[in-house]
């Protein structure tokens, strides 16, 4: 499946472990199905994360010449990049973890 057929309205940091030098940071696209976790983050080192592509997302989209099982990040920017550039409207706002509930 290409994610051309797929809108995407919004994307989602969630914090999944806080604890230092185990942090773990999950990346969700939401469409009107729900969502899917794109991206999840690791600390590898003191204030190091590196960033993979999930294999929900691999097996709903396919591999393509610039994400693969092979993609990897090292910084955030780079991630919120990418998951703005999937969402049919460009991220004006905040992310949705940042925003007050």
């Amino acid at each position: 499946m290409n994610t051309n057929n797929c809108v995407f309205f919004s994307w989602e940091e969630r914090r999944v472990s806080k604890e230092k030098g185990c942090r773990v940071v999950h990346y969700y696209l939401k469409d009107s199905l729900g969502e899917l976790l794109a991206v999840v983050g690791t600390e590898k080192s003191s204030k190091h994360m590196i960033y993979v592509v999930t294999k929900d997302y691999l097996d709903a989209f396919g591999h393509t010449s610039t994400i693969n099982s092979e993609t990897k990040w090292r910084a955030k920017r780079d991630v919120v990049g990418w998951l703005t550039s999937l969402i049919s409207e460009p991220h004006r706002s905040s992310p949705i973890s940042t925003r007050s509930i």
